[in-house]
C-alpha cells in the first residue's frame, strides 16, 4: 500500500480517493500527471490535497517513478477476424485481472510489419508493460520493446532469449492429435493446412506435426501439406488440391481455417466424415456448434491471457517471474473424425 507522510502524520492515498470518491489509481494518475486524467478532476485532487493539508511535494515524490497504471496489449490487424474468437476472449482475460489490480488495458494494433502504433505508444511513456498476444518470427516486437527498457510478456514462443514468456503447449497438443489420426488413417491420406508461417504459434503446429509422424516412422506426406495459407482463394485451392490427391482426413491449423474449409467442402457436396474427416488444432465453440462437431484441440484462451496479465504486473511490481510458463491442453474426439 502506497503511504505518503506530510507534516508529521502518515496519509493514504485511499484517503484522497475515498474523499473524491474516485478511485486510487485516479488519484495517482491526477498527481503524476499521467495517463487519462481531466483537467478538473486532476484539480480536484489538488484542491482535496490541500484542504487535508498533505504536502504536495511530498506526494509527487512517491510517484517519482511515473507510472501510467497502463498495460499495453498488442494484438495483430492483419487477418485479425480469422482469429478473433482467441483475441477477443484472451484481450477480456488480460483487462480482467488489470483491472482487479488498478490497472487499465491499451490496446495497440500491429499490422505485419508496421509497428509504427507501438512505437508511439513506447516513446510517449504511455505503458509501464507491454503484452504480446502474436509474437513474430523475426523478434522485431520484443527488440523495440526491449530497447525502450519497458518489460514485456509474450504469449507465445519468442525468438528473443531474454523474453518472459506464457504459451500452451501447441507443439505437444498438435503431435498427440496428428498421433492420434496417423492410428486411424494412413500417413498419406492426411492433409495439413497452416496459415502465415510468419507467426511462432504456426510454426509450433507444424514442429508438433512433424514429431508425430517421426515419432511414428512414418513420411509427411509433402504434397498434401499447405503452409501460409491466407486468403480465401488460396484456401479453396489448396482444398480442391487435397481432395484431388484423394485425401481422407485435413488437419486445420485453428478454427477459422477449419470452419472455412467445411464450407468449401458442403459447397462441393462432400459430406464429413463421410467423405473426408476433419480435425481442428485449435478448438472453439463454433466447431463445437457444427454438425457434426470437429475433433479439435482445446486451449485455454481466458487463462492464458489472465496468468499473461498477473505475471506482467508481477514484473512491474517487482516480484520474481518465472521465464516460461506453459499451460495445458485438451484434445477433443468428435464426430467428425469417427
Amino acid at each position: 500500500m502506497t503511504r505518503i507522510t506530510a507534516q508529521g502524520k502518515t496519509a493514504q492515498l485511499e484517503d484522497i480517493a475515498k474523499a473524491l470518491g474516485i478511485s486510487k489509481t485516479t488519484v495517482s494518475r491526477a498527481i503524476s500527471g499521467k495517463g487519462r486524467v481531466s483537467a478538473a478532476t486532476r484539480q480536484r485532487v489538488l484542491d482535496c490535497i490541500k484542504e487535508l493539508n498533505y504536502s504536495p511535494n511530498m506526494i509527487a515524490k512517491s510517484f517519482s517513478e511515473s507510472k501510467t497504471y497502463n498495460i499495453g496489449v498488442v494484438v495483430p490487424m492483419d487477418n485479425v477476424g480469422t482469429e478473433a474468437p482467441f483475441f477477443q476472449t484472451c484481450l477480456m482475460s488480460i483487462s480482467k485481472c488489470c483491472a482487479l489490480r488498478n490497472y487499465d488495458t491499451v490496446v495497440i494494433g500491429a499490422e505485419g510489419s508496421d509497428l509504427s502504433q507501438l512505437r508511439r505508444v513506447l516513446e510517449s511513456r504511455k505503458a509501464d508493460g507491454i503484452i504480446i498476444t502474436r509474437p513474430l518470427q523475426d523478434g522485431s516486437m520484443e527488440q523495440l520493446i526491449a530497447g525502450k527498457n519497458v518489460p514485456y510478456v509474450t504469449i507465445g514462443e519468442s525468438t528473443e532469449p531474454d523474453a518472459v514468456r506464457v504459451d500452451s503447449a501447441h507443439k505437444e497438443g498438435c503431435c498427440e492429435l496428428t498421433a492420434y489420426l496417423l492410428m486411424n488413417n494412413r500417413p498419406a491420406d492426411i492433409g495439413l493446412i497452416l496459415g502465415g508461417m510468419e507467426q511462432t504459434v504456426n510454426r509450433s503446429r507444424y514442429e508438433g506435426f512433424s514429431k508425430a509422424f517421426e515419432n511414428s516412422g512414418a513420411l509427411i506426406p509433402a504434397k498434401n501439406v499447405f503452409l501460409g495459407v491466407k486468403s480465401d482463394i488460396q484456401l479453396r485451392r489448396t482444398v480442391d488440391e487435397l481432395l484431388r490427391a484423394d485425401c481422407g482426413c485435413i488437419i486445420c491449423g485453428d478454427d477459422m481455417i477449419c470452419m472455412a474449409v467445411v464450407n468449401v467442402l458442403s459447397s462441393l457436396g462432400k459430406s464429413v466424415p463421410q467423405d473426408i474427416r476433419i480435425a481442428s488444432f485449435y478448438d472453439s465453440l463454433y466447431l463445437d456448434m457444427y454438425s457434426p462437431p470437429i475433433t479439435a484441440l482445446k486451449f485455454k484462451a481466458g487463462e492464458l491471457g489472465t496468468t499473461t496479465a498477473a505475471l506482467m504486473l508481477d514484473i512491474i511490481e517487482g516480484r520474481n517471474a518465472p521465464a516460461e510458463t506453459i499451460l495445458g491442453f485438451e484434445m477433443l474426439i468428435r464426430r467428425s473424425t469417427m
